[in-house]
């Protein structure tokens, strides 16, 4: 999978998250710290696993169970972004 953001997507950092506005549909929402910083890993070329990986072992403390709802978690987010068109799946 290679995720790309959507070129109807304007976002920015922002101290409470990162905001997200979709030129086509006029949403606009805020995510909150947790989805931000998976965001921000996605747009610096992150896949889905690795940001995944990365979270688990910053947040999970070795705890093997933390580290699978934090990768199921990241999976969900993203599946979420891409059915609302923030993100878009490009072929490798």
């Amino acid at each position: 999978m290679s995720l790309h953001i959507s070129e109807s997507v304007i976002w920015n950092e922002t101290a409470d998250g990162v905001s997200l506005y979709h030129t086509e549909t006029g949403d606009f929402r805020t995510l909150n710290a947790t989805a931000a910083q998976i965001w921000v890993l996605l747009a610096d070329g992150g896949d889905p696993a690795s940001v995944g990986s990365r979270l688990a072992l910053l947040f999970a403390g070795g705890n093997a169970a933390i580290a699978a709802r934090i990768r199921t978690e990241v999976q969900t987010f993203v599946a979420s972004m891409l059915s609302q068109g923030l993100l878009e799946d490009q072929p490798s």
